[in-house]
């Protein structure tokens, strides 16, 4: 193997894992620019789903296979860049079974040889190679702080927000319930909905039900911590349900 084999393969497999999770993750907030509140934080947490899984892969499989070609090339034939970037470019197309899939795979293997030869290439001249690593977190960076920056501001999560999450899911033992704060009678019980808020932006949503005639049972309640985009039973009172 020629020298800094390790130190290649590593600082390949990790500019490309950032490369490809940073290119994925534009693509993912792109398609899904109206389901997210905050364009930094949607981008970071999946540029980290796809660089925990596109990482492994790259540096197990892809690191296995450029070693496997740089080992056979070096043994049998003189070894051509050309070449040997082609047929990491193979290896990552077999790699996939799906179209969208083995173009990212192509895509990633061709960008990790076209790295491994270029870290060799300056470590041959005794030049430095740290940039590798550092221009593409630093890009990422710098579209995580920009998305953040442009990420538009939120209205206040109101008391009325909160019972309307709350309230928005179907099949549930609260759907008979008023869909605002306010009481409704049915018959001979009595169904109420209550909010208070408890913290910043944080609510106790109550459902109560209770009814006319004491054989029918005690009241029975249950309540929900509700923030924004979450929701958590609080408490729950049993008797009479």
């Amino acid at each position: 193997m020629q020298e800094n084999f390790f130190q290649r393969k590593i600082m390949a497999s990790i500019t490309t894992t950032i490369t490809l999770a940073m290119i994925l993750a534009s693509i993912s907030l792109k398609d899904n620019a109206g389901g997210t509140s905050d364009y930094g934080e949607a981008f970071l947490a999946t540029a980290m789903l796809y660089g925990t899984y596109g990482g492994v892969i790259i540096l197990v499989y892809g690191s296995l296979v450029s070693a496997l070609i740089e080992f056979v090339m070096n043994r049998w034939f003189k070894i051509n860049t050309p070449i040997f970037i082609m047929l990491h470019g193979v290896f990552g197309l077999i790699m996939f079974a799906t179209p969208i899939l083995a173009v990212f795979g192509v895509g990633s293997a061709l960008l990790y040889a076209c790295i491994d030869r270029w870290i060799l290439h300056r470590l041959k001249k005794e030049k430095p190679t740290l940039m590798f690593m550092l221009t593409p977190l630093a890009l990422f960076m710098m579209t995580w702080s920009v998305l953040s920056f442009i990420t538009p501001d939120q209205p206040p999560f109101s008391a009325e927000d909160a019972v309307e999450f709350v309230t928005s899911g179907k099949g549930t033992v609260i759907d008979k319930f008023p869909k605002e704060e306010g009481i409704i009678t049915v018959g001979n019980a009595t169904r109420e909905t209550s909010v208070e808020e408890v913290g910043d932006e944080v609510y106790i949503v109550t459902f109560t039900e209770t009814w006319k005639h004491e054989d029918a049972g005690g009241p029975w309640s249950i309540s929900y911590k509700v923030e924004r985009g979450s929701s958590t039973i609080y408490d729950e009172s049993q008797n009479g349900f």
